[in-house]
């Protein structure tokens, strides 16, 4: 600590004297897992600075000694549905981000301060096969009322794409250049809320990637500001497929959200067998999904791991052509297995009523799940590959 301050001089001399200014606050503590170092290329935004504090005694108090230390204030952002207060900075001249997040820390300890990581989607190239996913899932024919609102952290979603013309769709954007609706978070939706498998469906849509301008990816600010959003509009699932290297910010708004009684769906990401856990999958607040194929075959660029909570369909998935409602798309990723876990808990009447949580969404999905590979939960599969056999009485809503 000592060494990173004084390579600042002055700047890192100021922010010491700050050392302790709110000691006795309740600090965050991060998550009990180890998660490896971010891949080179994964900031979102290398000259941006952010920090989470509780209150706003705690965003002054970090104001004040980043202004000492020569960082300049670019935003600050209350997270009321998570009650937390976002602020960004520009880095000095210099200054890295491992430097600034021991510095800042040290100044204010009720700040957690990170790197504005990169989030992507969970997308590949898709061949064509049978539409198959309903049948292998075992849902009930004629499909289930929403026992639930959901929401959806993606690209913006089209509401006149054919399979969303039942549902009803509240939109709001997170960064310029993500309004305009995109093809990717439509075909999740549309996976997510055709009326042949959950009918009368509200989503709650939130635009947090644009790929025109960004290649899909989205920043853990943005995340983090969907994320409160959803709290606060008082939604208690959430689907999400973007993936990324773990962030301590993202660590902390997952256990606000959590605290809140939000349930997020994740998507473990198409890095192949080989990569490290990704993240917001990873944490133990979220539901990880991984894909198989028409046979139950793990996908082979889904990433494995003991985080791993269950399987759903992800290769070759039949949506919609957008914008026709009688052409198809096969479409390929861990992407396009997650919605199918969150529409199976949105569907079941006996979860929504129970108030779900992340406990017992996992204790649904594991006590009914078809087992596949080795006997019993492993890292490939999880549970094993998810059943919607019984979720609804159909007749009943």
């Amino acid at each position: 600590m000592r060494d990173a301050i004084s390579s600042r001089g002055a700047g890192g001399a100021a922010l010491a004297l700050t050392l302790g200014l709110l000691a006795g606050c309740a600090v965050f503590e991060p998550s009990a897992q180890a998660p490896a170092p971010a891949p080179a290329g994964a900031l979102f935004d290398e000259t941006e600075i952010l920090a989470l504090t509780p209150d706003a005694a705690g965003a002054a108090a970090l104001q004040e000694a980043a202004r000492a230390g020569g960082y300049r204030l670019r935003r600050t952002r209350a997270l009321t549905g998570l009650d937390l207060i976002l602020l960004s900075f520009d880095l000095p001249a210099g200054v890295t981000g491992p430097e600034a997040i021991e510095a800042l820390e040290a100044a204010v300890n009720v700040a957690t301060v990170g790197v504005n990581h990169a989030y992507a989607l969970q997308q590949s190239g898709g061949g064509a096969a049978l539409d198959y996913a309903d049948a292998l899932l075992g849902w009930p024919a004629g499909g289930c009322a929403a026992a639930m609102p959901i929401g959806l952290i993606d690209t913006a979603v089209d509401p006149a794409a054919p399979p969303l013309a039942e549902v009803s769709v509240v939109s709001r954007s997170f960064v310029d250049g993500a309004e305009a609706p995109a093809r990717h978070g439509t075909e999740v939706a549309s996976v997510l809320a055709d009326p042949r498998r959950l009918r009368g469906a509200t989503l709650y849509s939130a635009a947090v990637a644009a790929p025109a301008g960004t290649g899909g990816r989205a920043g853990v600010d943005t995340l983090m500001l969907a994320l409160d959003w959803l709290a606060a509009e008082g939604v208690r699932l959430v689907n999400v497929s973007l993936a990324g290297p773990y962030n301590k910010l993202l660590d902390q708004a997952m256990s606000r959200a959590q605290d809140r009684g939000l349930v997020v769906v994740a998507a473990v990401g198409n890095d192949g067998r080989a990569a490290e856990p990704l993240y917001p999958a990873a944490f133990d607040r979220a539901i990880a999904v991984t894909a198989v194929d028409a046979d139950g075959r793990i996908y082979r660029n889904a990433v494995r791991g003991a985080h791993v909570d269950v399987a759903a369909p992800g290769v070759d998935v039949r949506v919609a052509a957008q914008g026709d409602a009688h052409a198809a798309r096969f479409v390929t990723g861990t992407s396009f297995a997650a919605p199918f876990v969150t529409a199976r808990l949105a569907a079941d009447p006996a979860f929504a009523a129970a108030g779900g949580g992340v406990a017992a969404a996992r204790a649904v999905i594991a006590a009914t799940a078809r087992d596949l590979g080795p006997a019993g939960a492993d890292d490939t599969f999880g549970a094993g590959l998810l059943s919607a056999a019984g979720v609804c009485d159909p007749t009943l809503n």
